[in-house]
């Protein structure tokens, strides 16, 4: 009997503990933890950057020529027959298409073109251009030829014939305006190379009388050659005083003229107002006077050096 009640209980105990095990709820955790995984990092390979290729394969040019600041021809280049060129026959000629705006800008300086060269007159300073521009196309679209009787001006009617004449030696000749210049406030034409050779003003800068000439018409005498006057009364010559370096017919041409010989140290100058045979008015800029001669050499040769052009001549 005790047996079968103590395994009776073992038996009632074991059901229990199953119950218990059943019905108890189920043990809960904490869910797990999500991990985020990067991406994983792409690394990009750039080929090695190539060495650019050149565009031209030609070979460099070397350092710009000696003449680029210009000048004259090497002694090789210039034709035999050179002083002996025929001048150009005035006739009439359409304005070209280019060039004869009404007016143009330059460097900040406005300036207007003549719709016509006829009576036209002027008195200042002639430059000349030579080898830097010698091919180069002009403002009409010629080819700028140094070895052919032209020049460039600022007003005038392109094309237009002018005579030009050295006030300092009375040499003259006729040359076809076919540009645009000088734009330097005192001078008033730019002669090629070989209207220079004629003029005798290579290397400097001379005081010229222009006169356009009208096709078909009578050219007047070139101006005389200004010499200093004879004393009223007498056949002898007073001493050279002053130094005329310029004439103008634009007053504002003469005072550039004059400040440009100021900066070079030249003090004694002055603008004086005269008037040319035809009747047109002139101003002229004039260094001195001078008490010595040797002073008044010695100033010349320094306005000569600058490239400008001092004509002696008595009050």
């Amino acid at each position: 009997m005790t047996i079968r009640v103590s395994a009776y209980c073992s038996a009632v105990v074991a059901l229990l503990l199953l119950s218990a095990c059943t019905t108890a709820p189920p043990r809960t955790s904490n869910p797990p933890r999500q991990v985020r995984i990067p991406p994983p990092q792409v690394s990009i390979v750039r080929p090695p950057e190539r060495a650019p290729v050149a565009r031209s394969t030609e070979r460099d040019p070397g350092p710009a020529p000696s003449w680029e600041k210009d000048g004259p021809p090497l002694d090789d280049e210039i034709p035999p027959d050179l002083a002996s060129l025929a001048e150009p026959v005035p006739q009439y000629e359409p304005l070209s298409p280019g060039g004869n705006m009404r007016s143009y800008e330059v460097f900040g300086q406005k300036y207007h073109v003549l719709t016509s060269a006829e009576g036209f007159r002027e008195t200042g300073l002639a430059s000349w251009y030579g080898k830097k521009f010698h091919g180069r196309k002009t403002s009409n679209g010629e080819k700028y030829d140094m070895f052919a009787l032209s020049a460039a001006h600022k007003s005038l009617p392109l094309p237009s014939y002018v005579r030009v004449t050295n006030l300092g030696n009375g040499k003259s000749v006729i040359v076809r305006i076919n540009d645009r210049g000088p734009f330097h406030s005192s001078r008033i034409i730019d002669l090629s190379y070989a209207a220079a050779v004629k003029l005798d003003t290579v290397g400097k800068i001379a005081t010229v009388e222009l006169e356009a000439i009208t096709p078909g018409r009578e050219l007047p005498p070139p101006p005389k050659l200004r010499t200093p006057t004879q004393v009223a009364g007498g056949g002898a010559r007073p001493t050279p005083r002053l130094l005329q370096v310029a004439a103008y017919s634009d007053p504002i041409n003469a005072v550039a003229m004059k400040e440009e010989l100021v900066e070079l140290g030249i003090t004694a100058v002055q603008v004086r107002v005269g008037m040319l045979n035809n009747g047109d008015t002139v101003h002229r800029v004039m260094v001195g006077p001078f008490e010595e001669r040797k002073r008044m050499d010695e100033t010349r040769i320094r306005i000569r050096g600058a490239g400008f052009e001092a004509i002696p001549i008595s009050e």
